[in-house]
């Protein structure tokens, strides 16, 4: 058994994280934790027990996973996280790190920031309760963020979520105009601000949105997700997922996924 709860940012950071969430496995039993499929997002992650490897490398105690790559944790006993999920592209306000770095690294939190991202971890293990643990990494981020936000950035925010929510519609020139620059500007801009190119992100953000539909639907019979979001075979779709993913539909959308994977459905302060 596992259980995967979801808790609301303070109310100063709730425009750049979506959530933290508390992921614990509760048996001794061997097991394969959920494929982490490429995405938009990042994630900082505290381990709480004993710290998971990939490809039998151990990872830091408290690092960054920002997947444009699928990424697969080795089996374990034993698993209990705490991460915080930033909204696309929002990570970079509270380092001086660029997405270019991040990408597909595990970077640790005290390479993050030094000696007070070594405090944190240290305060954290002296704290009992993860609402505790939750209130400490708030306070942290918000610090962070005062000391490393730049206004002038800003402007992106808009418009990678234009991106990530309108995938299937809008358009690059569009956007560049918005920022009153070249496609050739906004391309570069872009892939400064993101460490990825704006139609890679779009891609990313289709195929997320499809499995996350499936997943938290139970939906085997993808064909709907897959026409409302921009394909008009089902071919097409295939070749992309398996390119993507790794596997066929038909075996990735299964029993065992459709009950442990990673999306969760959107939360509200109201």
């Amino acid at each position: 058994m596992y259980s995967n709860t979801s808790y609301l940012p303070g109310k100063q950071l709730e425009k750049y994280i979506d959530r933290y969430y508390l992921f614990e496995k509760e048996d001794n039993d061997l097991f394969q934790l959920p494929k982490i499929l490429p995405g938009t997002g990042l994630e900082l992650v505290f381990h709480l027990e004993t710290t998971l490897s990939v490809n039998n490398i151990v990872l830091p105690e408290a690092h960054t996973i920002c997947p444009r790559k699928s990424i697969s944790f080795d089996k374990t006993d034993k698993a209990s996280f705490l991460s915080v999920r930033f909204k696309s592209g929002r990570f970079r306000h509270f380092t001086k790190w660029s997405f270019l770095d991040l990408n597909d690294q595990f970077i640790s939190v005290d390479k993050l920031w030094g000696n007070i991202g070594s405090e944190l971890i240290t305060r954290l293990k002296n704290l009992k309760s993860i609402e505790a643990k939750i209130r400490c990494i708030d306070t942290f981020l918000l610090k962070m963020f005062n000391e490393n936000y730049n206004s002038d950035d800003e402007k992106w925010n808009p418009i990678i979520d234009e991106l990530y929510y309108q995938y299937n519609a809008i358009n690059l020139a569009d956007l560049s105009n918005k920022l009153q620059l070249s496609i050739r500007q906004f391309q570069r801009n872009f892939k400064s601000q993101f460490g990825i190119t704006p139609k890679k992100f779009q891609q990313i953000a289709r195929m997320q949105s499809i499995v996350k539909k499936g997943l938290l639907n139970n939906d085997k019979n993808y064909l709907s997700t897959i026409y409302d979001s921009g394909y008009f075979d089902q071919s097409h779709f295939i070749k992309d997922f398996k390119a993507m993913v790794k596997r066929k539909p038909l075996e990735y959308f299964n029993e065992q996924n459709f009950t442990t994977n990673f999306y969760h459905k959107s939360i509200s302060s109201n």
